[in-house]
């Protein structure tokens, strides 16, 4: 062999492997394309089942608060159509955001999704605890009359619907301390009616204090949260 064609044979393959090579990186380019739609897609998927999973909440919230508003417990009747309000406000939102996700960066499409997630669980806990206050006012009622037993009753609803709220709020240590504070007012008022002791509307009035404190909290971090809407 020449070096003439020496130099054409190693020319040519270097032109082949050149070509391989951009036909290997094409084929590599493709693949990591389809890949990351695929991996895009299931992440808008998950945004939107968790959308679906807040509007049953919700819906299911809505239900709660329009059923306590029926029973026309004393002392509710503002916090109920204040939270009624914020709710359709928060329906409205929720409508809004999930509507544009897909046409939202992911990260974006993520991270407004878990902030409404954050804004539904505050609202589904301030819920639980405006029952536990309505069962409050019930057990003053019971006491009044003398039945401790159905007082005793209507704290303990009280009590598991507080554990609720927490449990909602489980994620979000914010209220932690306000928690606490229900949960040994509540503790100390069960005491004193199982006593049937004198002090037992103070020690009641002091759970249904305690529990419009954290409600009130729950109300003002909503009403923030809807002000700084974009």
């Amino acid at each position: 062999m020449t070096t003439t064609t020496l130099i054409i044979a190693i020319i040519s393959l270097l032109y082949a492997s050149v070509a391989y090579w951009r036909s290997c990186s094409k084929r590599d380019l493709e693949l990591l394309r389809a890949k990351q739609e695929e991996l895009t897609e299931s992440l808008l998927l998950v945004v939107e089942q968790a959308y679906d999973a807040s509007r049953q909440t919700l819906r299911q919230t809505a239900e709660g608060l329009h059923h306590l508003k029926d029973e026309a417990v004393e002392g509710l009747e503002q916090p109920l159509e204040r939270a009624q309000q914020q709710l359709q406000g928060l329906e409205r939102r929720l409508e809004e955001t999930a509507k544009v996700a897909r046409d939202t960066p992911v990260a974006a499409a993520q991270k407004a999704e878990r902030s409404l997630r954050v804004r539904v669980y505050r609202l589904e806990a301030r819920g639980s605890l405006l029952y536990a206050k309505a069962s409050g006012v019930l057990a003053i009622r019971w006491a009044n009359n003398g039945d401790f037993a159905r007082a005793e009753q209507r704290l303990d609803q009280a009590t598991a619907l507080l554990a609720l709220a927490r449990e909602t709020l489980r994620a979000y240590h914010a209220y932690d301390e306000q928690f606490e504070v229900v949960k040994r007012s509540l503790a100390e008022a069960t005491s004193a009616v199982r006593a049937k002791a004198q002090d037992v509307r103070q020690r009641i009035d002091q759970v249904l204090a305690d529990a419009d404190k954290i409600v009130g909290t729950l109300e003002a971090d909503e009403t923030k949260e809807a002000e700084q809407r974009p």
